[in-house]
């Protein structure tokens, strides 16, 4: 914990503190795995604000010096009056509207520099034992949907079948799903964010499941596209275009490689086979405690991949009233190259026949 507070005070740069609001955020510099607490940081000390339902527990997971506070706003400023803080770093990016103006409002005298794009960048880098949380719960996400396409997919409803995959996940270890499980058959596979619904799955048909789950604190994420009978001949061509522009996105990964530059690869074959138009979000998103944090992985992103970032790479297309495809794994980039951190094999289309 204390090199990851090295890490933050990086950020400092002649501020006197910085106020850690997020709840990943706060639990990845101080080790509080609760809710309802704000961390500040100076550059020789941290403490931790609770309220009285947590303080227990914060004693118990951090070494940062706990102020158990009744109301929140009003019990960091006197700690930043008893250590004469004039300048204040925030998480501009998470911070709500009510909260900011009430610290306006109390920390008169104080200037409060925002921080948002910068922080975003704390977590980006992944230790050994993170990418081990997060190997692990891929693991038991792929576990768990395993263990339901082997009780068979037609005639069940899409919400029945993400039930079924987070009770798995739940069964073999995981705390909760990493998200709201997208099950999405028939034309609604070509819903790039098609949540669960109460369609029954049907033969012959495409299925999009994208699904992971939470492991001490760790998400993972993956998709992947099935179908429930042979399929026709224009979905197999387009599962092998967005599989072939998935492997060459993968292919390109290294430290020092622009992100951007990566899904122009996915994009370009996507476009020499007349699909780039059905292909409309980013190619992937950084991956750890939080299902979506930096690099992102996109044809706007400024970022440049280093060594030590978890991402997914998840090239899709999605032909309105037709069907959709996406093929997403998680890699860890290394220094000139990357290693997947998912194992379900996606060469071909799996078939999942049985009722």
């Amino acid at each position: 914990m204390e090199k990851r507070l090295v890490r933050a005070r990086q950020f400092l740069k002649g501020l006197d503190a910085l106020l850690i609001t997020s709840r990943q955020s706060v639990t990845y510099l101080s080790g509080y795995t609760g809710s309802d607490a704000v961390l500040l940081i100076t550059d020789a000390k941290a403490f931790l604000f609770v309220d009285s339902r947590n303080t227990l527990q914060a004693r118990q997971e951090t070494t940062a010096e706990i102020r158990e506070v009744v109301r929140r706003w009003e019990g960091i400023l006197c700690v930043l009056e008893e250590e004469g803080i004039k300048s204040l770093g925030i998480e501009s990016n998470v911070i709500d509207l009510d909260s900011f103006m009430q610290m306006k409002d109390l920390f008169t005298g104080i200037e409060m520099t925002p921080l948002g794009s910068q922080l975003k960048r704390l977590r980006v880098f992944k230790d050994e034992r993170e990418v081990e949380l997060i190997r692990k719960a891929a693991l038991i996400s792929e576990q768990a949907l395993e263990a339901v396409l082997a009780n068979g997919l037609i005639g069940r409803r899409e919400c029945d079948v993400a039930l079924d995959l987070e009770w798995e996940m739940r069964k073999r270890g995981a705390s909760a799903a990493s998200f709201e499980l997208i099950v999405a058959s028939g034309p609604r596979s070509a819903m790039p964010h098609g949540s669960a619904s109460a369609r029954v799955i049907g033969p012959d048909e495409p299925l999009v499941i994208d699904f992971g789950c939470v492991y001490e604190g760790y998400c993972s994420d993956q998709t992947v596209t099935v179908t429930t009978g042979d399929p026709v001949s224009a979905f197999a061509e387009a599962y092998a275009h967005v599989r072939e522009a998935q492997e060459r996105s993968i292919k390109a990964l290294a430290s020092g490689v622009k992100a951007s530059s990566i899904d122009k690869i996915a994009r370009d074959h996507l476009e020499a086979h007349g699909l780039a138009r059905f292909f409309g979000h980013g190619l992937g998103h950084g991956v750890g405690l939080e299902i979506h944090e930096a690099p992102t992985v996109s044809s706007l992103s400024d970022d440049v991949l280093e060594e030590g970032m978890v991402i997914t790479i998840e090239p899709g297309v999605y032909l309105p009233g037709e069907f959709g495809i996406r093929i997403e794994d998680m890699v860890l980039i290394t220094d000139n190259s990357c290693k997947r951190l998912t194992n379900l094999d996606k060469e071909g289309i799996k078939v999942i026949s049985q009722r």
